[in-house]
């Protein structure tokens, strides 16, 4: 008989033990239902929240995983759906701790699930491979072997923004005035992303991006920030700006060519890395 516990949040019960009771056997198969240790006549599908059922489920499977002979691959369909956020953690942990002997699949469309997933991966050292299924000219089930752009780091978009404007070179010229607005106009947004996401990227160190905990022993590395990196920060943001006739200095769509994107993407680029060399070289202070 397996026994497992289902957290409660704050204000809650503190814990509710379940277990599975054995029902039946039919066929060679044997069914078994969820119960509550402490009343097991009572019936769980009117107490327990769709959550609660998922994470329930969610512990039977991984703990008959253990119990496996063979190691074949496993496919989670979106796992965190309906759980919550105290449980994101714990299940990232999981999963990456059985891909150690097996490949697991995971779909999901939870960015902040995905940066659980490859937050424990980076711990444990371990290969994680993404693909990315998105719509191109309204037609579903494009591939792409990287992650989605917001989930990027600002160094990845300038690598896809890099990509793009390579492959776009050839017919820039052959553009008319519309379509190189419109061109130019979606790599300018592309590239106030990517400063947002470059910042974000400066305060990882502290507070990663979709975490909510804190790190106080690394505030040493935001100490390298500059006037200088402030003063780039502002500037590439006026040339950038979403208001043309407000910003003398911003880059008008209409008129700009495909070296002054690429100089945007390069500054970009330099100052990521002058951030990161930083940073890695940044000594924690000692105590006194």
């Amino acid at each position: 008989m397996n026994r497992a516990e289902v957290q409660h949040r704050p204000g809650h019960p503190p814990r509710m033990p379940v277990e599975l009771r054995k029902e039946k056997d039919r066929q060679a198969v044997s069914y078994f239902r969820v119960a509550l240790v402490e009343n097991p006549n009572a019936k769980v599908g009117e107490i327990f929240s769709e959550g609660e059922h998922r994470c329930v489920a969610l512990a039977a499977f991984l703990a008959e995983l253990v119990t496996a002979q063979r190691y074949s691959g496993i496919v989670f369909d979106d796992p965190m759906s309906s759980l919550d956020h105290i449980h994101r953690g714990a299940v990232a942990s999981r999963l990456v701790e059985e891909a150690e002997h097996r490949q697991v699949v995971v779909f999901t469309h939870d960015l902040v699930f995905l940066y659980e997933l490859r937050r424990e991966a980076e711990k444990a050292s371990r290969p994680i491979a993404f693909r990315n299924v998105r719509r191109q000219q309204d037609k579903p089930g494009y591939i792409e072997n990287e992650l989605p752009d917001k989930a990027k780091s600002g160094l990845e978009m300038c690598n896809a923004l890099r990509s793009s404007l390579k492959s776009a070179k050839p017919g820039f010229d052959k553009l008319t005035d519309t379509q190189r607005t419109i061109f130019c106009k979606g790599t300018i947004g592309q590239l106030r992303d990517a400063w947002e996401q470059a910042i974000s990227d400066y305060i990882r160190p502290v507070l990663e991006r979709f975490d909510n905990k804190v790190k106080p022993t690394s505030m040493f590395k935001l100490g390298i920030l500059t006037e200088d990196d402030v003063k780039r920060v502002m500037a590439a943001q006026g040339r950038l700006s979403e208001d043309l006739h407000s910003s003398a200095q911003a880059l008008n769509p209409e008129a700009v060519s495909l070296d002054d994107l690429l100089n945007e993407v390069k500054a970009l680029e330099d100052w990521i890395q002058s951030i990161r060399d930083r940073q890695k070289n940044a000594v924690k202070p000692a105590l006194n």
